[in-house]
């Protein structure tokens, strides 16, 4: 367990998406997270996860299982206040619910559990509430529950764990294009139905294909907030975690290279398709064949500002991408909003009504 001391007045550092730096609340230093933890690239790929400088950024790990039946569970001394934290056992960085202070588990991402790459935030909690607000305002018929303040401060940034595949790809598809060609002679209609097979190939490479590797989250809702750009990417360094949740994965990369893989072909079936041609009646695919060659896989952190609500036995998620600020969500509406709505502006009505009687305007 480890948290980041600022070296200037010894306070705790969080990581500043807008500066790219560990930044220091309280005499407003700033640090590079490659003055912590910092990891030489001969050394890169060494299951060892770097301790902070200084003596005062490491802290002892009391850690034991809970009662939980199925071990699911783990307790953590926080290193700020001596608080126990129950958390998963896959959580690698969270925060005290006590102190509210950052806690980052290095020990949850040893060995094959430790990343590769980092990409950092850039969009900030500000940024974040700013456009969902905006989104949640948009109309009248939103449940006041998705604006509340309550509501806001539930928006928590997680740096969640993606694989991220690299490979090339062959395809051969045969197509069967259809043409029709309708005629009339005296009082006869006529239909000449002309079928063709096309032999098409393509060839596709792929770089740094993403999938989420938590199974608790929807892929769907993952693949939205697309795209992420991969040139921002950073060696790992767990001091980018401080003041983020991170959970490390739980499922491994052979249970998401089909998912990688169905979305390079839908790709390359596109683009060959392109070179069909055009058949009045259409085309359909007979049959089709891939191969892969030159795979390759690395583990990633990405950043995402996630928030969960539930309203009327439904479960709500609004998510945004935290470094390119895209967005989706689902907020309801709720018709009797227009009732709450209309209720209080008969109620104004009154009391302005009244305060003219009083005044004997009317």
């Amino acid at each position: 367990m480890a948290k980041y001391n600022c070296k200037t007045c010894g306070a705790e550092l969080y990581f500043d998406p807008v500066s790219g730096k560990l930044l220091c609340e309280y005499c407003g230093s700033a640090f590079e997270p490659s003055e912590y933890a910092y990891e030489p690239e001969a050394e890169a790929h060494d299951e060892t996860i770097p301790q902070p400088e200084t003596d005062e950024g490491t802290a002892a790990v009391d850690e034991q299982s809970t009662d939980d039946s199925t071990g699911e569970l783990v307790i953590y001394k926080c290193p700020h206040c001596g608080a126990e934290v129950i958390t998963s056992k896959e959580t690698a960085a969270t925060t005290c619910v006590y102190c509210n202070r950052a806690i980052t588990l290095e020990g949850n991402l040893a060995g094959d559990f430790r990343p590769d790459y980092v990409l950092p935030f850039t969009k900030t909690l500000d940024d974040v509430k700013k456009e969902y607000l905006k989104l949640a305002k948009k109309s009248v018929l939103t449940p006041r529950l998705f604006t509340k303040k309550s509501t806001v401060e539930k928006i928590k940034g997680m740096y969640v764990p993606f694989w991220l595949y690299t490979f090339e790809g062959d395809a051969s598809i045969r197509v069967i294009g259809t043409n029709t060609r309708v005629w009339m002679t005296k009082d006869m209609e006529y239909t000449e139905i002309s079928k063709y097979e096309i032999d098409e190939s393509g060839h596709g490479a792929f770089r740094n294909i993403p999938a989420d590797a938590l199974k608790e989250l929807d892929n769907n809702m993952m693949d939205s907030i697309e795209p992420f750009d991969f040139s921002k990417m950073k060696r790992f360094n767990p001091a980018f975690l401080a003041g983020f949740y991170t959970q490390r994965w739980n499922e491994d990369a052979a249970m998401n290279e089909k998912r990688a893989k169905l979305r390079a072909k839908e790709s390359m079936t596109r683009e060959v398709m392109k070179h069909v041609g055009t058949f009045n009646a259409g085309t359909v695919i007979k049959n089709e064949n891939y191969t892969w060659s030159k795979d390759q896989v690395h583990y990633a952190m990405l950043p995402v500002w996630m928030m969960y609500t539930e309203y009327k036995g439904k479960k709500y998620i609004f998510g945004m991408n935290g470094q390119t600020g895209k967005m989706m969500g689902e907020i309801p509406s709720d018709p009797m909003r227009i009732v709450e709505i209309g209720g209080g502006v008969f109620i104004v009505s009154q009391i302005i009504m009244l305060i003219f009687r009083l005044l004997g305007v009317l």
